[in-house]
């Protein structure tokens, strides 16, 4: 008796062809989260810069901010 359902045994079953399709929408999306990573962290910076107070408003300290804004991109 095997612990696997009939629905997960098939999809172990199945194989996994590499296409070039698959992998450029991969590609894409990956440049498109990298691309919003580096947007919204460049609007922290611009919104950190316009007042002093801004950090504490989105609840993270000035130096907790500037730090999470300036980690690099690929970064999560």
């Amino acid at each position: 008796m095997s612990c696997l359902s009939h629905a997960q045994s098939a999809r172990l079953a199945t194989r996994r062809y590499f296409t070039w399709r698959r992998f450029s929408e991969r590609v894409m999306d990956l440049a498109r989260r990298y691309r919003e990573r580096r947007r919204q962290r460049q609007e922290l910076l611009d919104f950190m810069e316009q007042d002093h107070r801004a950090a504490a408003d989105i609840g993270m300290t000035n130096y907790d901010a500037r730090k999470w804004a300036e980690r690099p991109f690929w970064r999560d």
